[in-house]
């Protein structure tokens, strides 16, 4: 179906996806593997720019470079290869040095707010960090295999089905980050952002209304106070 296009093994596109990027948040290895698969290679170009995007919304330090570079050397080596014969190596360590960066969302609350360092692995380290046999037994058991509740958001059909909102987005994927790295808006309100959906004609159901002004009580929009507040980056993980 065009309006709802499917991997190989029959699962949304759009919730593969979305099961990459929070996969890589939790440091879940084996289902961020699993999604990474699903997509490659059929949606080759969606899952590279995804993967950029988790580089800077979810990461903490320069992260960006490694995965253009593992992009490019996966189009290199493998652009003009059959699927069967691509050499997954490059998506592999993409996979593996994004979920083992540390976290956080200061990116995404910035540009929602106000623009509307990694340790690396070596191959050695890759290997031992991928738990190879349970990314094996999710692909040989996927008639079982349940995609994670954490997918379903309000970014996906089936979480809007289920009336997830984005206050829930926002409080739940900021508390799911692992490996963690001190943020600097870990208190922030969300409240520019809500304002300005609010000035937009955006309305909200009394009840969620009324959950996000108790969620913004006692925040504010920016705890650097102007830029002269600013906790240690490097205290705490």
């Amino acid at each position: 179906m065009a309006g709802n296009p499917r991997t190989k093994n029959g699962y949304s596109m759009f919730e593969m996806s979305s099961m990459i990027q929070k996969a890589i948040r939790r440091c879940d290895i084996p289902h961020a593997a699993y999604a990474a698969a699903e997509l490659y290679p059929g949606y080759r170009t969606l899952l590279w720019n995804r993967l950029l995007t988790v580089s800077a919304e979810d990461c903490y330090g320069i992260m960006t470079r490694e995965i253009m570079a593992l992009a490019q050397a996966d189009e290199r080596l493998n652009g003009k290869k059959p699927a069967d014969k691509a050499n997954m190596v490059f998506l592999a360590k993409a996979v593996i040095l994004l979920c083992m960066a540390r976290k956080n969302r200061d990116a995404d609350y910035v540009a929602c707010h106000y623009l509307w360092g990694d340790r690396g692995v070596t191959e050695g380290e890759g290997i031992d960090l991928i738990d190879s046999s349970e990314v094996e037994r999710l692909m040989r058991e996927e008639p079982n295999f349940r995609v994670p509740a954490y997918v379903f958001d309000v970014h996906t059909y089936r979480g809007k089905q289920q009336g997830k909102t984005r206050l829930d987005f926002f409080i739940e994927e900021n508390e799911a980050l692992e490996p963690r790295q001190m943020s600097l808006f870990d208190e922030g309100s969300f409240g520019e952002y809500y304002q300005r959906s609010h000035d937009a004609g955006f309305r909200l159901a009394p009840a969620y209304d009324q959950r996000w002004k108790d969620y913004m009580a006692g925040r504010e929009t920016d705890p650097t106070h102007n830029g002269k507040d600013f906790p240690d980056p490097d205290d705490g993980s």
